[in-house]
């Protein structure tokens, strides 16, 4: 095991901004979409590997290779980090995977299917504004978007949801802003009578 992958992952997590509702809303699109790839990620590893005892946030490090794991004391940190700065125990279960697979990828001897990462997209939700989401009537709530939590093998599939450059996230989320005050505007016309 890599304890620079291993200490990589802890300040990646450390440096997201967990405090920042604002940007969470505006990006709120692209959060979703990312989800959704993670979704699709965590499904593609669980048809690998097996089914977790929980979904959608598991040690899929333990699931791959029980054998290797983190120093507790990290993990720990880990947690108590994210569950100061957010409250969210969905991030903090999420954080601690995420470092734990770090520990699994890492290790030259550990052979692993040619996957996607499954953090990553997780990883990018949280640096676009914080955990931000809450889980309701079987959906992941963003505020205005709402994705299907479902059971993992719903979202089997090869396909991408998106890229996960800025640049295509970013593009979502303007489009989807764009749209919307456009819809504004025309409400706001028809209601005053002008066209």
């Amino acid at each position: 095991m890599s304890s620079d992958a291993v200490q990589s992952m802890v300040d990646r997590l450390k440096a997201v901004s967990w405090k920042s509702p604002g940007e969470a809303f505006e990006k709120g699109l692209s959060r979703a979409a990312l989800m959704e790839e993670y979704f699709r990620r965590a499904a593609l590893w669980i048809n690998s590997y097996g089914e977790p005892r929980r979904w959608p946030f598991f040690d899929l490090a333990e699931i791959v290779n029980p054998a290797i794991r983190v120093d507790p004391a990290v993990i720990a940190d880990v947690e108590e980090f994210i569950d100061e700065a957010c409250g969210s125990s969905y991030a903090m279960d999420s954080g601690a995977a995420a470092v734990q697979w770090a520990a699994v990828t890492s290790t030259p001897e550990v052979q692993l299917p040619p996957l996607s990462d499954p953090f990553e997209p997780l990883l990018r939700l949280y640096e676009r504004g914080r955990a931000g989401f809450a889980f309701a009537n079987g959906f992941v709530d963003f505020g205005m978007i709402m994705v299907p939590r479902s059971n993992w093998r719903m979202h089997l599939s090869l396909t991408p949801v998106i890229e996960l450059n800025d640049e295509t996230l970013d593009a979502l989320d303007e489009r989807k802003w764009a749209a919307l005050n456009a819809r504004a505007d025309q409400s706001k016309r028809q209601s005053t009578g002008h066209s």
